[in-house]
């Protein structure tokens, strides 16, 4: 693949990562409760994907893929699942998108604890510290993007609890995506989010919802966004390198922020543009690293 294609690819990915946040916070506006939207996402994206991998999982599952498996379903699927659809009822998608772009910081942050074969240099530390710095202006800024209230402090905590499952489950899928087959692996990690997510649907008395045309095409616009840019991340990052692809994070809150000021009026702070910025440095820091200790590794 060209890095011209490869170029395309992230723009895509990180566009439709945009769009992901503004389907949900529509649907929200729309009156459907968060808990039936979340579920719903979930069960239907693990039933298309038992129809395209089950042959290879009934071949290939033991009980460690089942263990590795599900421990990073619940860390990359159920926890940012659940908390970034209750932080939107709180905050923008816009701003949502600009939590979400702090995953390479906070992947940093935790290799430092979890992946002691990776070494960590201070100018990775210094762009960890970058970031933050954003972060907590952003905190004492209370915007939430929002016209009518909101709280950053609610919203903006769980979009970062979300962001953490995504973080750590970066470092496992790196780790046992060497061992497990893809297929076993992938369809494990849904499976398990389903089930913790039917759980708690149930012990929350959760309702099915009749939605109407409209809300119908915007559950499937989520569903087909996460199942092509799963795919379409991973055959990009099978292809070019895993710094390349960190793209992505720049792209996404670029999106998320302009399709939510368009399409539902969010509000655009100025304190969100010095936030991105020292986002965007850290970013561009922890990338230039990762390329200098590459360099010096070959």
């Amino acid at each position: 693949m060209s890095p011209y294609s490869g170029l395309r690819n992230i723009i895509l990915i990180g566009s439709l990562f945009g769009f992901h946040g503004l389907l949900n916070r529509s649907l929200l506006i729309d009156g459907v409760e968060e808990i039936f939207i979340v579920t719903s996402r979930i069960t239907i994206v693990t039933l298309i994907l038992f129809i395209y991998c089950f042959k290879e999982f009934k071949a290939q599952i033991n009980l460690t893929y089942l263990i590795k498996g599900s421990w990073t379903g619940f860390l990359a699927i159920f926890i940012p699942g659940w908390t970034f659809i209750y932080a939107l009822k709180n905050i923008s998608s816009g701003l949502q998108s600009i939590f979400i772009s702090t995953i390479p910081m906070f992947t940093v942050f935790w290799v430092y604890f979890f992946y002691k074969e990776e070494k960590i240099t201070k100018l990775k530390v210094s762009s960890v510290v970058i970031g933050l710095l954003g972060l907590v202006v952003l905190f004492f800024s209370g915007v939430t993007g929002l016209s009518d209230g909101g709280s950053l402090i609610a919203g903006g905590l769980l979009a970062l609890l979300g962001v953490q499952g995504l973080a750590i489950s970066n470092i496992t899928n790196k780790k046992d995506s060497q061992l497990i087959p893809a297929k076993t692996y992938l369809l494990t990690q849904w499976l398990a989010a389903t089930f913790i997510s039917l759980v708690i649907f149930n012990l929350l008395d959760g309702k099915i919802v009749y939605l109407s045309q409209i809300q119908t095409f915007k559950l499937i616009g989520l569903i087909f966004i996460d199942i092509f840019n799963y795919s379409l991340f991973f055959y990009t990052i099978k292809r070019l390198s895993a710094t390349f692809t960190t793209l992505v994070d720049y792209v996404v809150p670029i999106v998320g922020i302009m399709v939510g000021y368009i399409f539902l009026d969010e509000v655009i702070s100025n304190i969100f543009f010095f936030t991105l910025t020292m986002i965007f440095i850290s970013l561009y820091l922890a990338v230039k690293d990762e390329i200098n200790t590459s360099g010096q590794t070959k």
